[in-house]
């Protein structure tokens, strides 16, 4: 019991990590201007790519098990042991996310920005301050990002 309630928990601490995340810099630039920024990028890649929706079907398995019979008089009983169904599933997936996305990249250039990465901000506070501050003239002094996905 106690094996498990550790794993528990530092599964649940694992969780909480957030390692570094990509971030759009711009030296100057305000949350809210990015995300107007990155906006209108994705609108714009929406415009010249558009969606190309497919569907992935992944086939099932089907292994049948051993089938065993007793006759005890004049009675058979038969029982099936084993054997495996997984049913067949279908997704579906865009065709052109990835190239949107290369799009959506571009056009930030475009407009000045870096891709740039950062680990989240690990306190709130900081979060806070990273979100309404404007980004420094340089880079290096970018410490962490507010972990906001301007997609979100």
């Amino acid at each position: 019991m106690r094996k498990r309630f550790i794993l528990a928990t530092v599964a649940v601490i694992a969780g909480c990590q957030t390692g570094p995340m990509p971030s759009a810099f711009k030296p100057g630039s305000t949350f809210s201007q990015r995300q107007f920024d990155y906006d209108q990028c994705k609108i714009a890649s929406l415009k010249e790519i558009p969606q190309a929706m497919a569907t992935q079907i992944n086939p099932g398995v089907h292994t049948p098990g051993t089938v065993t019979c007793n006759t005890i008089g004049s009675s058979t009983y038969c029982n099936e042991m084993g054997g495996l169904n997984i049913p067949a599933t279908a997704s579906t997936y865009d065709v052109n996310e990835g190239l949107r996305g290369r799009y959506i990249s571009s056009c930030m250039m475009r407009k000045g920005y870096s891709i740039i990465v950062r680990p989240a901000c690990a306190s709130a506070e900081a979060r806070q301050k990273a979100a309404i501050t404007p980004q420094p003239t340089n880079p290096n002094d970018y410490q962490c990002t507010p972990g906001v996905n301007l997609d979100g």
